[in-house]
């Protein structure tokens, strides 16, 4: 250590590296160079100093040269290292301490300038106004001059850690064998009291310090800051650099990944039933480097280089995400000859399209990223109509981009394969193509800086791209302290020159930016071309590999998928099966040939494989076996094969004409070493011959060692293949799985019910899964907006199920109001709901009873639900029949099997309740009453009685065949039940099943009679009273009170229904039709009235019905009426009004709360006359209608109300009252209650109220003449604005697989399931779903699920996705122009290369178009002239078809509008264009017509991408039936060709 001068704060230590003294030379150079900085290269003594040691240094040098290579003078060079050693302390003390005494005299002088200031501001004071200027001069100063400090301050620190002037850390080489570390410190040692003083700081320092940290772990450290020893190493060899890493060196700590179970079982479902999110689909590799698609994002991870199955770990792989979750981003496709390029399919816009990624993340020198570029979007390179299927791949020179959508020529309607070229050289995607961010012909240029010193400083690099030099800042400072000094005006004349050059900047730049965006919304790539899209000439193509044959032919051939198999059904074979072809262009007559003929089952996704130094090879997926009872014949040619699990496959290449050239070889068995899961998806890394397959939610890798086990003769392994799972660990937010906030629509899919309490009315609502009661607000819409201070409280709207926290674990199917459950002084109400069973693991239906007034709480919450086990505890309601309870499950088990909610009825009574379900059966169940809460609190479950209905009636017509045509109703008292049901003649009829008197408590099935017959249609039921019972309840109460039967309390007397049984026998007689030869009916239906009780059952019931025998006595009958009413009324005057029995029935009425029904008269047991049905009549007074429903009839009155519909739209109903003039007339007056616009009309449980649904809004009208004028008004509204449904998505997936597990065993027409384990299917897909991230990935679970049962027409669609809430279908959706179109560079727009013909006697086939918008047939009625195939469509309503990359962009949202046409023909002739051609001849003086062109206006009315669809078909058709007629007349015979689109019609 060296003796510092007291004037130096500095103590330095020095070592020496190496064995030679002349590094000490070069550090003391070094420490010159930092003194310079530090004092000023002007300074006398430095350069005195300097000039002292460079002499000193020059004759040590001499002696050091020879020292370096001698071993035995080692006292020598010790010497003159001590020398070398001295002379640097006294240069070095002499210049540190001739610096820091000059910084104290420019210190003290700073102090005097500081003082008169100071004096100066005091004398100037009371200028205040030259005073306020100076000060905000001052105060600019001196924030300058800060700022100067503070780089001056920042340049020295950067310079004590360069040349050692502070404590760092470094490493020396000493030799070969081993490093020491010198440590240069800097320590204060002037004085003994300075070194107290900072060593006194240093603690108080160093004791704030840990008090802030006390609150960490003691070895805190997660991202390995310090614990690294190796970090610096690692970023400068790069040795984990991998393309796109996330992090440059090791990441840090990353979470534990479970292995997959046992070595010895290698069970995937325990790998599956971690606790971690990701699933994982959609896998590319090249390079180990791996992208997949998970929650409908993009990831990117790196595989580890050592991967095989001996070596891999359990360390997770870091996977960062590369899209957003807008967009639903999936298909990826790396570039195998450019890995930096990233295709895939997203959803950004409204339809998924392709798009293009450039994953490098090079800074360009423009401030605008660029679309396609490094560090800039995705580029969109499509725009289609109805969007693209899915990205399939690159070609096999990377230039193209193979994808599959809906055929836009006229065919069949089917998917294509498409080749998008990026490029039109066919060796390689051109850098300046995919990196530029220039257009053609365009060139931008960075404008030149100019500083304040007038000089340019600019670089250029061997890019030639111009980047901007750093000046340096302490000439900056140097040259802006000396203008201040010498001349303020020059200063001033600087700065308005900066900031003119600095605007100037600007608006070059901007100008720049504007060019390039310009060019990047235009779609250009970098060239002078865009994409260029060609359709691949193959029928049905759905998937495909470009490879080259061999160097000798250099034939580019495609082996392809044929047929896309639409319904998810494993181990198909069939006609529509999935199968492999191949077609090499000028090979084998130039036709395509099938490589799978011999296996009529699935084989799909080829991707050629050139590793292992053995040919190349077809890898695909196929789920064929070998026959047990086949057999391997000659040329190794199977001649059996079975259909067995998916599978990959590999058959040599090239192919011959009878497909591949040996038989193909089994690389994996899935299903036997992952429990019955099968092979999903493959990819192959081109780079080293590694394979991945996605197995259920996982991906897998097969090292290119463990391929060639299996593929080669002689390495064939006997036992499996190995494969081992990718530890991939997925860093996200997993945004989708938080909790969703869904506002509650009421639509016609909601079941609503209505009731009143002491409080209101309320409505019951059950829509989405979920359960609320709402207000029904009296006096319009809305309460009105709530003030404060507690003045008109708003109504209480809540929920009823599901609690908070279980949103999604449990589904409400649906929701009855239970009249009369608890007694006339009670405001307990309670609702019978049917439900998924949350106990249940397999989500079974059960029924609950569950409260549902202001006092309840919300049932089925998550209290405790995953806490423990009994079901005591759980805090879930417990059903009283179904679920996990033995009368759950499927209905072969005893259980109630899966149950149609929209046939669930509850009797007016509340007594009883029924149902059907998908077996075909018909059930009664009591209610039971006594229940009123759960087993927490005690109470038992109430016992029921259970009926299931016969399969036939007493007619022996079946009670259900058709789920959408049964109806079921009760009568008011809940002893019969109306069923209408399907006849074996498709009539739909109505039969009466008696279920005893509700008053015994069980049920007590009697007859089920038939009361209409099965030559007409008879719906629409409903209990009422004829008219004139209303006269004779108001007689019987006065005559014989005591005796009034259950018709005065509401008891039915009659049954009302619709009827198509008029017929018309005039006009046409047409032979067709279920009513042949000579009926015809017109859709029209009439009113018909079924009386219940015969005359003499009635008379007996009440003597008031032998005054009063006729339904409508009025006009000619009125005499006969008018004696028996005379007699009534002397009855009625010799009876004591005060009598005793006229109170009697009001006690009655109080202890049966409930209507008692009377028995009806059927007909004798087993009599097929139809004698009871055949007593009905018509209401003649009525007119016949489209009726489609009687709602009701009203409670006080005999009028109806009735539903109408006209148009035959289900949700716009017309509602009437058909108004019934007072007894004895039968006139009719029909008041006109809603002209249209209802969804839903229906009736409350208890039959008070008239539920109507208009405009998403609930009303709940009041069965009575009174207040049904309420109707067409904001009167009874349900208030259920903002009402929102709370939903977890992880609750919800399990609900929704189990549900549709359960649908599949309940629904499938076979009730063996084809002898599938059902139970084991099951638990297998279960684990998957914990892995769901996104609904997409749930629908891929059940896909698989559901394809076990190896059938079709099994299909996952529809459900609640990510969509854009700001657009709709119609604004972003790309219409047609009807035509086939070809973007031409030459012609400067778009070629039309085909139009659509279909049959010209039809303008609209089934409210189609049938020709395109450019057709003769359109354009003719408008005045315009049709184009034809070769003219050019140059602009869309004022804009250049070739200023954006597709001519569909600007035709999205056009569907149905006037757009204008810029177009130039050049085949059709136009009379308007050859005048306009003659018009620029004479202005311009040319005669030659070619190099005038000339555009056209035209208008035209683009298509939908369904009405283009309709419109290729119908011309296929056309096309097709001409030319069978013309081969026909070519062969000399005659033909009829008839075309079936689909199995609907």
């Amino acid at each position: 250590t060296m003796a510092s001068n007291h004037s130096s704060p500095f103590a330095i230590q020095l070592s020496p590296r190496g064995g030679g003294g002349g590094h000490n030379y070069e550090e003391v150079d070094q420490d010159f160079e930092a003194q310079d900085v530090l004092r000023g290269a002007n300074n006398t003594s430095n350069l005195r100093s300097r000039n002292n040691y460079q002499r000193d240094k020059h004759s040590d040098e001499i002696d050091i040269s020879n020292d370096y290579n001698s071993s035995d003078d080692d006292d020598d060079d010790s010497e003159d290292h001590e020398s070398a050693q001295r002379r640097r302390r006294k240069y070095m003390n002499t210049s540190i301490g001739d610096l820091y005494q000059r910084n104290n005299r420019r210190h003290n002088n700073n102090n005097s300038s500081l003082s008169f200031n100071l004096i100066l501001i005091c004398l100037l004071g009371f200028l205040t106004i030259f005073g306020l200027g100076y000060y905000a001069l001052g105060k600019r100063e001196q924030r300058e001059m800060h700022a100067n400090e503070v780089q001056e301050q920042k340049e020295l620190e950067r310079l004590k850690v360069k040349y050692g002037l502070v404590e760092s850390d470094k490493k020396t080489v000493e030799g070969d064998k081993k490093a020491d570390s010198i440590q240069h410190q800097v320590e204060n040692e002037s004085t003994a009291d300075n070194s107290e003083k900072k060593q006194q700081q240093h603690e108080t320092i160093s004791s704030s310090s840990k008090q802030a940290q006390s609150h960490l772990p003691e070895h805190f450290d997660p991202f390995h800051l310090h614990t690294n020893q190796n970090h610096n190493q690692q970023i400068n060899s790069h040795t984990n650099d991998w393309f796109g890493a996330p992090f440059v060196v090791s990441p840090p700590q990353l979470p534990s990944f479970i292995a997959s179970g046992d070595d010895e079982n290698n069970d995937e479902t325990s790998s599956q039933s971690g606790s971690r999110l990701g699933y994982f689909q959609y896998p590319t590799i090249f390079n180990s480097t791996l992208v997949f698609s998970s929650e409908g994002c993009l990831y990117l991870t790196r595989v580890p280089t050592t991967t095989n199955t001996d070596t891999m770990t359990y360390e997770s792989m870091p996977a960062m995400k590369l899209t957003t979750k807008v967009g639903n981003a999936i298909h990826p496709r790396l570039n195998h000859k450019y890995p930096h390029l990233l295709a895939y399919s997203a959803t950004y816009s409204g339809d998924r399209e392709v798009y293009l990624m450039d994953l490098r993340s090079i800074a360009t020198s423009s401030s605008i990223k660029v679309p396609g570029t490094p560090g800039g979007p995705a580029l969109r390179l499509t725009y289609t109509a109805g969007g693209i299927n899915s990205v399939v791949g690159w070609d096999e020179d990377g230039t193209s981009i193979l994808y599959s959508a809906h055929g836009d020529q006229v065919g069949m309607p089917d998917v294509r394969l498409y080749r998008l070229r990026l490029s039109s050289l066919g060796g390689a995607v051109r850098e300046a193509g995919i990196n530029s961010t220039i257009g053609a012909g365009d060139e931008v240029t960075i404008p030149k800086v100019v500083h304040s010193d007038d000089t340019e400083h600019t670089l250029d690099d061997n890019s030639g791209h111009k980047y901007i030099s750093p000046v340096n800042a302490n000439e900056k400072t140097n040259q802006t302290k000396n203008k201040k000094k010498n001349n303020n005006d020059a200063k001033n004349r600087d700065d308005q020159q900066r900031k003119l050059n600095r605007e100037k900047e600007r608006q070059h730049r901007h100008a720049a930016k504007l060019l390039l965006s310009s060019q990047s919304r235009r779609g250009l790539v970098g060239s002078n071309i865009h994409p260029i899209l060609e359709p691949v000439p193959l029928s049905e193509a759905v998937e495909g590999v470009y490879h080259t044959t061999s160097a000798a032919s250099n034939t580019e051939c495609i082996y392809f998928t044929r047929v896309k198999q639409s319904s998810n059904t494993k181990r198909y074979v069939g006609g529509t099966a999935e199968n492999l072809w191949s077609y090499c262009p000028g090979e084998f007559n130039d036709l395509a040939i099938p490589l799978t003929a011999d296996y009529n089952g699935t084989s799909k996704s080829p991707i050629v494989y050139s590793h292992g130094g053995h040919g190349d090879w077809l890898f695909f997926m196929s789920d064929r076996a070998v026959d047990s009872s086949g057999s391997i014949g000659g040329a190794n040619q199977t001649s059996g094969w079975a259909a067995s699990s998916m599978d990959l496959w590999a058959a040599p290449l090239p192919v011959t004409l009878s497909g591949f050239s040996s038989t193909p070889t089994r690389l994996t068995n899935v299903a036997c070493q992952y429990n019955g899961m099968e092979l999903m998806e493959i990819a192959v890394d081109q780079s080293n011959g590694a394979v991945v397959l996605r197995i259920g939610a996982d991906l897998h890798y097969m090292s290119m060692e463990a391929i060639e086990e299996k593929l080669y003769s002689s390495k064939k392994a006997l036992g499996e293949t190995q494969i081992q799972q990718l530890p991939i660990a997925v860093y996200s937010d997993f945004s989708s799985m938080q909790e969703r906030i869904i506002p509650l629509r009421v639509s016609k899919n909601t079941i609503f019910d209505a009731y009143a309490t002491s409080y209101g009315v309320s409505a019951l609502i059950s829509s989405r899964g979920q359960t609320y009661v709402a207000p029904v607000i009296p006096d319009g819409k809305l309460d009105g907006n709530y003030g404060g201070g507690g003045l008109n409280m708003p109504s209480r709207r809540y929920k009823v199920a599901s609690g908070t926290g279980g949103g999604g674990m449990v589904r409400i199917l649906c929701a009855k109001n239970i009249p009369h459950s608890t007694g006339n002084d009670s405001d307990e109400r309670f609702a019978l709901v049917l439900a998924t069973d949350p106990l249940s693991p397999t989500g079974e239906h059960a029924f609950y009873i569950i409260r549902t007034d202001a006092m309840a709480s919300p049932s089925f919450g998550f209290s405790s639900l995953y806490e423990t086990d009994t079901m005591e505890e759980t805090g879930l309601p417990v059903p009283f029949i179904g679920g996990h309870l033995e009368s759950g499950g499927s209905t072969k088990d005893g259980g109630l099997g899966s149950i149609h909610a929209e046939t669930v009825t509850v009797s007016p009574c509340g007594r009883r309740f029924s149902y059907a379900n998908t077996d075909g059966q018909l059930i009664v169940v009591t209610v039971p009453i006594d229940y009123k809460g759960n087993n927490r609190q005690g109470r038992h479950l109430a016992s029921v009685d259970k009926v299931v209905l016969p399969w036939e009636n007493e007619q022996s017509q079946p009670l259900y065949r058709d789920t959408n045509l049964v109806q079921l109703v009760f009568s008011p008292g809940g002893r019969y039940l109306a069923i209408e049901h399907t006849a074996r003649n498709a009539f739909k009829v109505i039969s009466i099943a008696d279920l005893g008197a509700t008053a015994v408590g069980s049920l007590q099935l009697g007859r089920i009679v038939q009361v209409t017959p099965d030559r007409f249609n008879s719906f629409s039921v409903v209990w009422g009273r004829e008219s004139k019972d209303f006269a004779v309840d108001e007689h019987a109460s006065k005559l014989q009170p005591s005796k009034t039967d259950s018709a005065s309390h509401g008891g039915a007397t009659a049954l009302f229904f619709l009827s198509d049984r008029d017929i018309n026998l005039e006009g046409d007689t047409n032979p067709w039709g279920t009513r042949a030869p000579a009926p015809r009916f017109d859709g029209h239906s009439c009113v018909h009235v079924l009386p219940l009780r015969s005359l003499k059952d009635s008379i007996e019931a009440n003597e008031v019905n032998a005054f009063i025998r006729a339904s409508f006595g009025g006009g000619g009958a009125s005499e006969v009426l008018a004696r028996g009413m005379k007699e009534l009324d002397l009855m009625l005057k010799g009876i004591n009004a005060a009598s005793e029995d006229i109170g009697s029935s009001n006690t009655t009425s109080e202890e049966q709360p409930y209507v008692m029904d009377t028995p009806i008269s059927f007909e004798k047991e087993n009599e097929a006359t139809f004698k009871f049905a055949r007593t009905s009549y018509r209401l003649d007074s009525i007119p016949a209608g489209k009726y489609v429903k009687i709602v009701c009839q009203l409670s006080d009155d005999p009028s109806l109300v009735i539903a109408t519909n006209k148009d035959k739209k289900y949700d716009d109903l017309e509602l009437s009252l058909l108004a019934i003039i007072d007894y004895p007339s039968d006139r009719i007056n029909e008041v006109s209650l809603y002209d249209g616009g209802i969804e839903v009309v229906d009736m409350s449980t208890d039959g008070a109220y008239v539920l109507i649904l208009v405009s998403g809004e609930v009303q709940a009208v009041p069965r009575t003449v009174a207040k049904f004028n309420y109707l067409a008004s904001d009167k009874n509204i349900a208030a259920t604005d903002g009402l929102h449904v709370s939903v977890w998505p992880a609750l919800e997936y399990q609900q929704m697989y189990a549900d549709s597990w359960r649908l599949f065993r309940d629904y499938f027409y076979d009730a063996e399931l084809h002898q599938i384990e059902w139970d084991e299917v099951f638990d297998r897909y279960l684990p998957l779903v914990e892995r769901c991230g996104k609904r997409e990935e749930l629908d891929d679970v059940m896909r698989q699920m559901g394809g076990e049962l190896s059938a079709l027409h099994v299909f996952v669609m529809y459900g609640e996705y990510d969509g854009h809430a700001s657009f709709t279908a119609n604004e972003i959706a790309i219409a047609s122009l009807g035509v086939t179109l070809r973007r031409s560079t030459e012609m400067n727009g778009y070629e039309i290369v085909e139009i659509p013909e279909s049959d010209p006697d039809f303008h609209m086939r089934d409210r189609q178009p049938m020709y395109s918008p450019l057709s003769e047939q359109v354009l003719r009625l408008s005045g315009q002239q049709a184009l034809e195939p070769g003219d050019i469509i140059i602009g869309v309503n004022g804009e250049h078809v070739m200023n954006v990359p597709s001519i569909n962009m600007l035709l999205r949202g056009k569907a149905g509008e006037s757009v204008r046409l810029e177009v130039q023909r050049v085949t059709s002739k136009s009379k308007v264009t050859e005048l306009r051609r003659a018009k620029m001849r004479l202005l311009k003086g040319n005669d030659d017509d070619e190099d005038i062109p000339a555009t056209e206006p035209l208008v035209v009315v683009p298509l939908s991408s369904y009405e283009r669809d309709e419109l290729i078909y119908a011309a296929w058709e056309w096309k097709t039936r001409e030319r069978a007629k013309i081969l026909a007349a070519e062969s000399g015979f005659t033909l009829g060709y008839v075309h079936l689109r689909d199995m609907s019609g």
